[in-house]
């Protein structure tokens, strides 16, 4: 007999501009770059422009990088016998750390300017949880991983 997992969490990390919007960005600084270099090219000051290339490629670069690490991921599953927390890396490396439901317990460590930290600790294991989110995701997290764990308890009684 299957039961039904307490809960099943999948987390990712937020992307606040879409990827298509990121190339307007970077063509943007693009233009304004090429107009720039163009100008620096009459006055004969062209020693600047190989810089300013250098800026635009690291401006691309740095919104690829932004989108490549958000295709990490956290996956929670708490059913009766245990508490599977699984991590894929942005490389697809994936990670799987396990423990007893009984023995768990969350905590929401707060931190000084509204941060803090979500833990979950089980016989001398402690787990990061959710480290990419925002302080009230991770809050609103919190609360459904303490339901769960609550009702498991309750269920061995």
């Amino acid at each position: 007999m299957t039961i039904a997992p307490y809960f099943d969490l999948t987390l990712t990390p937020n992307r606040s501009l879409d990827p298509r919007h990121a190339r307007w960005i970077v063509g943007a600084v693009g233009g304004v770059m090429a107009l720039t270099a163009l100008r620096m090219w009459f006055l004969g000051a062209w020693l600047v422009v190989p810089f300013l290339v250098i800026d635009v490629a690291l401006v691309a670069w740095a919104f690829r990088a932004s989108y490549r690490s958000g295709t990490g991921s956290e996956t929670l599953r708490l059913s009766d016998d245990d508490l599977v927390v699984r991590r894929r890396s942005p490389e697809g490396v994936e990670r799987s750390i396990r423990l007893e439901p009984l023995w768990t317990r969350v905590t929401l460590e707060r931190l000084a300017m509204k941060q803090n930290r979500l833990w979950l600790v089980a016989r001398g294991t402690r787990v990061s949880v959710g480290r990419f989110l925002s302080p009230p995701e991770r809050e609103a997290i919190y609360a459904v991983i303490a339901d769960g764990l609550e009702r498991v308890k309750r269920r061995e009684r």
